[in-house]
Order: structure tokens, then C-alpha cells, then sequence
């Protein structure tokens, strides 16, 4: 255990420790919720080191009671394997009860990281990015519980980034054997010429190890994204959550409204269109988006987006209500093969270049309705609105007590057309489901939040 007392402190640079035997090195800060601040990194004189807790190749570590602010041009918290480097990613890493925020690029970013847990925790003012940044083929993810408020693009990006993926083999074997099967840099780059198949033969043909689950695969696996709230992100685009080539992932009761971009995204990164292939390998698969609530009152993209070969989907008990164009659910880029959708609710349905998905959600025993107007969809909840969830000008976040209630009315629709085969137990808020209930909150104005 580590215990950093009530104070101003610069970052910490780590690389290549953790807990021993599987025990976890425990840093937290000491006394009341925002009495431990890091607001430097830890050696400004290291051009590379721009984020404020640095950590490379480390495993097994809690951060736990700590805000970070500030950072110029980079993440408050920042773990990654370094694995073109180091062959290695970081692994085990828990961040619970902090508070990440105006920080140049991300509250938090991981690459080449596997194992991750961020629960209890607010990510506010990412000036140019993300409030919470995984990368790099990270595996095992748990997101719950959060806040993610007022970020310029993205609440959560999760995207394992499969041209990166690309170019860290390729690094990985320039600096182990030298040998990369005569490809160079530049073919490596987003938009050259060889794939993540073409790296990985390369490596195989070495006779290197099998390194199993650490490994930069161009994906995201076992992904769990819950009880979370986005709110006022997405400024410069993207989506409150972004996910690219994802897999066996739940993204369930999370409320998201007023943000300025998508709600919940799903696409392969353009990698297909980077390589110029016909379909991609890439796209977000065995993605279960279940029980979320989506409300926008505009935004210049869709509301849940499932692009470029999403696969073996399964969108069910959402609310999708957005204002005018575009539309509140789209399927598209040959999104629509394995999809299974229905009892949701959403105002309009965009499909196109995606066979199959009309037909999964538009057939009458789908249980989904929609043709409603905005102001129709607002009427259903309790107390609706776009204030922002938490007050952020203290040392700690506190809720607003004026922020918005989308609980269900009594009598609404919303209350009885949800499929409870699809429904967690609990929602948001932790309070127990009849079953019946559609979105991220269960209803009942008589019950106290």
C-alpha cells in the first residue's frame, strides 16, 4: 500500500514493476475526495513523458482516490505494454474513485493494457480527445459506474485499433529478429499496403513465440460497459461510446443524452477502407447492447450506429429518441449479417448495404415501436432534460441535484414492451427490475433516486 497524503504532487514515471506473486501495489490517496491531487507529470524535461501517471510494462497496480488535472498534452493516467518495444503489455490494472479531468488529450489512456477495471470514477474536459481512451488489443474490460461528461469527442473509446496493431508487430520484429519480411514503415502506416495478415505471417514464419492473449490482435475481447452515464461529449465527433473491432462485449443500462455526436458506435476503425479491401475482419462482433437509454436533441450523426461488418449483434430493450436527422438507429456497411433486434424503442431506422437487418427488427413479432415524434418520446419520462449530471467546479465532482430523470412515467409504454429475456436483473441505479422495463432505468416516480 501506498498512501499519498493531502497535497499538490507532480506524476509518477514506472516502468516494468508490479505486485509480486499476483498482489496488487496499492496507491491511494489519503483523506477526503479531492485532497490528492497530481496536476504535473513526473519529469517535465522528458520530451516523451507528457501524461502525469506514466506506466510501462506494469502489472497489478489500484489507483484509487486521486484527481488528475492538467495535462498539457496528454492523459492524467496513461498504461500501456509498449509492446513493439517491449513484446509485453500491462496487465491488471484497477482505477477506482478518480476524478480525471481538463486534461489535454484523455482522462485515461491504455495501449497495449489487458485486464482493466474502471468503476466509481468522473472523466470531464478532455480538451481534444477522449474522456477514456483503450487501445492497442486491450482484453478484459470492465467500465462501470462512471460518469463521462463534457469531453470533446468521445465519452469511452474503446478500439483496439487494428492498423496499430499492425505497425506494432512490425516494430515488435524490427527490434527482435530485424527481420520484417521486406516490408517498411510506410507500408505499415493506416493507409499502406500491408494488412495485420501480412505482419502476423511474418512472424509466424520467424518461429517466435506463441504469446498467447498478449498479443496485439486488433482486437478487444470480453468487454463489459455498464450503469455508466455520457453526457455533453462528442463536441468534435465520435460517440459518447465508440467502439471499434470489439468482441464478446455487453454494453447494458448506460444513460447517454445530451451529446453533441452518436450515442453508441460500432464499426471496424475503417480499417477495411484503409486497406482497401472489400469487407473488413475488424468489425465490432458478438455485441450484446442491451437496456440503454439514448436521448438526443440533435447531434449530426445517429444515435446507435452499427457500421462497416458489424456481425452477430444484438440490439434489444433500448430507448433511441433523437430530434430530426439523422436517424436514431442506422445499420450499415454490411452490418446487418447475424443481427437480432427488437422490443426497441426509436424514433426512425436508416438501413443500408446491410442484408437482413430490415426484416430482424421491422417484422411485427419484433416487439420495437417507433413513428413517434421528439416531444411524443420526452413524455414518457419522468422529469427529462440536458442539464449535466455532475457540478464540477469543487475539488470533487457532486451530482447536480437538477440533473435530469429518466425513469420511466406510470402508464408508459416504455414500462411494458421490453423483452425480459434480454434485461439485466438490476438498472442503473441499482434498483430491481420487473423485467418488462426498456431503457437504462427501471420506472416509478413513488421511489426515491
Amino acid at each position: 500500500l501506498v498512501i499519498i497524503m493531502p497535497g499538490t504532487y507532480r506524476g509518477v514515471e514506472v516502468e516494468g514493476t508490479g505486485g509480486e506473486d499476483g498482489a496488487y501495489i496499492h496507491i491511494l490517496g489519503w483523506g477526503e475526495p479531492g485532497s490528492v491531487v497530481v496536476n504535473a507529470p513526473a519529469d517535465p524535461g522528458k520530451d516523451y513523458l507528457r501524461h502525469h501517471f506514466y506506466f510501462i510494462d506494469a502489472h497489478h497496480y489500484i489507483v484509487q482516490n486521486i484527481a488528475f488535472e492538467g495535462a498539457e498534452d496528454g492523459a492524467g493516467i496513461f498504461f500501456s505494454g509498449y509492446f513493439g518495444w517491449t513484446g509485453h503489455f500491462s496487465h491488471h490494472i484497477v482505477l477506482m474513485d478518480v476524478y480525471s479531468h481538463d486534461n489535454g488529450e484523455w482522462g485515461v489512456h491504455t495501449t497495449s493494457a489487458s485486464y482493466i477495471l474502471i468503476q466509481d470514477s468522473v472523466f470531464a474536459g478532455s480538451r481534444y480527445e477522449h474522456g477514456v481512451y483503450i487501445s492497442g488489443s486491450g482484453d478484459h474490460v470492465v467500465v462501470r459506474r462512471n460518469v463521462f461528461q463534457g469531453n470533446n469527442e468521445a465519452g469511452l473509446q474503446i478500439n483496439a485499433d487494428p492498423q496499430s496493431a499492425t505497425a506494432e508487430i512490425y516494430y515488435f520484429l524490427e527490434n527482435t529478429t530485424g527481420d520484417t519480411c521486406g516490408w517498411s514503415e510506410d507500408d505499415v502506416d493506416f493507409d499502406g499496403a500491408a494488412t495485420w495478415d501480412d505482419l502476423m505471417e511474418c512472424y509466424r514464419s520467424q518461429g517466435l513465440p506463441d504469446l498467447g492473449e498478449f498479443f496485439e490482435d486488433g482486437i478487444s475481447q470480453d468487454v463489459i460497459i455498464e450503469q455508466n452515464v455520457f453526457t455533453a461529449n462528442g463536441n468534435e465527433g465520435g460517440a459518447a461510446i465508440n467502439l471499434a473491432s470489439v468482441r464478446d462485449a455487453r454494453v447494458r443500462n448506460n444513460l447517454i443524452y445530451g451529446n453533441m455526436a452518436a450515442g453508441i458506435a460500432c464499426w471496424d476503425n475503417g480499417y477495411a477502407g484503409d486497406k482497401g479491401l472489400p469487407e473488413s475482419e475488424f468489425g465490432c462482433r458478438d455485441v450484446m447492447i442491451v437496456a440503454n437509454t439514448i436521448v438526443d436533441p440533435g447531434g449530426d450523426r445517429g444515435a446507435l450506429i452499427l457500421n462497416q461488418d458489424g456481425r452477430d449483434m444484438v440490439v434489444y430493450n433500448n430507448i433511441i429518441v433523437r430530434d430530426g436527422r439523422p436517424d436514431a438507429y442506422e445499420i450499415t456497411g454490411r452490418s446487418g449479417r447475424g443481427l437480432v433486434s427488437g422490443a426497441n424503442y426509436y424514433s426512425s431506422l436508416s438501413v443500408e448495404d446491410s442484408p437482413g437487418a430490415v426484416q430482424l427488427d421491422t417484422e411485427p413479432d419484433s416487439g420495437s415501436v417507433t413513428g413517434f415524434t421528439f416531444q411524443e418520446a420526452m413524455a414518457n419520462f419522468t422529469a427529462p432534460g440536458f442539464d449535466v449530471w455532475v457540478l464540477l467546479d469543487g475539488p470533487w465532482p457532486v451530482l447536480n441535484p437538477n440533473r435530469p430523470d429518466y425513469r420511466p412515467v406510470a402508464g408508459s409504454v416504455l414500462l411494458s414492451m421490453g423483452d425480459p429475456a434480454y434485461n439485466p436483473t438490476l438498472d442503473l441505479e441499482g434498483r430491481r427490475r420487473t423485467g418488462t422495463e426498456v431503457g437504462a432505468l427501471a420506472g416509478g416516480v413513488d421511489q426515491d433516486r
